[in-house]
């Protein structure tokens, strides 16, 4: 069987779906769509794809799809998903999965009735490094695990928290076996953030235009409590891109560290290992890398060392084809967007919140007064 799969969405973050699409076996990109032509016009064209869409009902009507990757900002992704789950289709959504967990609720409701997949897109766990530092850790290699640290591309932290955040919290659930708590500290301009501080995603960050909601904070700690009792950090906050795209897992166990981080000349990623537990600058015992057979990359014939989208795909292939969950499918889906109302509410709160949240309204809608639902 070759699905029929399409893409909604032609902005940045489409290339790397198109790209997915077009290099897995069994899967045939045939229909791309956005209200904006000249996007829609020049990323079908890159990759040879006549059916064009303006409308994206219409092109779930006419095209007999399979499957859908949802690439357009965050408030979308609910409609687009729902029609998709509605029309028979499978969703694949960028992240976040929505800009609230109401939403996200109505979401994978929809797709639930529909007897459709709703998976969301975070590659990080899917890629082979990570696979196999999860396995090491298993394994006992850095002895128990303690804690991950992780610190955010350098953008406001309420922002951040949206874009690469969610893809933190995915990763803390991946090597933690599950996320029990949050608790977090969010300050913006030196204060803490109060209701006052609360606004639109593109009020807070003026470099990046992607629709985020509603947001606060340009500083953040988030402590994360793993469900076996090892624990995660993270820390977002502004800065100058002078080190380069920093982010990547900091593992640290009670027999060593193994760290997981982009190579600044080549931007593709590296695994190295200590086998001691604290570093120090002069006496840590030298870090050696962990390298993988090559053969480890490939898909479809062709080597993947990025933490492209290919990887989320390829499991959401193999999902409908194999006829089971999508490993981020189901309520797996939710928890990383569940991870970002937590941390505002422990921060409004001053407490630990424990998942899974039974209030699933936006903490800072909850605050705005928006006539957010309180139940």
């Amino acid at each position: 069987m070759t699905l029929r799969t399409g893409i909604v969405g032609c902005g940045g973050i489409s290339k790397s779906h198109a790209t997915a699409h077009a290099n897995l076996e069994n899967v045939d990109l045939v229909a791309m769509c956005d209200i904006n032509r000249d996007a829609l016009n020049n990323r079908a064209d890159e990759y040879g794809v006549s059916k064009r869409y303006t409308d994206y009902a219409e092109m779930f009507a006419r095209e007999a799809l399979d499957l859908v990757s949802v690439c357009t900002h965050a408030p979308l992704h609910a409609p687009i998903a729902i029609a998709a789950a509605q029309a028979g289709i499978h969703v694949l959504s960028e992240k976040p999965l929505s800009v609230d967990l109401e939403t996200a609720d109505q979401m994978l409701a929809a797709c639930r009735e529909a007897g459709v997949h709703l998976a969301v897109s975070h590659q990080f766990r899917f890629t082979p490094l990570f696979r196999r530092a999860k396995a090491l850790i298993d394994e006992g290699k850095i002895g128990e695990l303690r804690s991950i640290r992780e610190v955010g591309k350098g953008r406001e932290a309420g922002f951040e928290l949206m874009e690469m955040g969610v893809h933190y919290f995915d990763e803390m659930d991946f090597f933690l076996d599950g996320v029990s708590w949050i608790q977090a500290h969010i300050t913006y301009q030196g204060h803490d953030v109060a209701e006052a501080d609360i606004m639109h995603s593109s009020e807070l960050c003026k470099t990046d235009r992607r629709d985020n909601g509603i947001v606060a904070g340009d500083t953040m700690l988030v402590h994360i409590g793993g469900a076996q009792g090892a624990y995660g950090i993270m820390e977002l906050y502004c800065r100058e891109p002078r080190h380069g795209w920093m982010m990547g897992p900091h593992l640290l166990g009670s027999e060593g560290q193994l760290m997981i981080k982009p190579n600044p000349d080549t931007g593709i990623d590296e695994m190295w290992y200590c086998p001691f537990d604290v570093s120090f600058a002069a006496h840590t015992p030298a870090w050696e890398r962990i390298e993988l057979d090559a053969s480890a990359f490939f898909i479809s014939g062709k080597a993947w060392h990025s933490r492209h989208t290919i990887w989320s795909a390829k499991n959401m292939r193999d999902a409908i084809l194999n006829g089971n969950q999508p490993e981020l499918g189901g309520r797996n889906a939710l928890t990383s967007l569940e991870c970002v109302s937590a941390t505002y509410a422990s921060h409004f709160s001053g407490q630990k919140v424990q998942l899974p949240l039974k209030e699933r309204s936006h903490p800072l809608a909850k605050r705005l007064n928006t006539g957010a639902k309180t139940g």
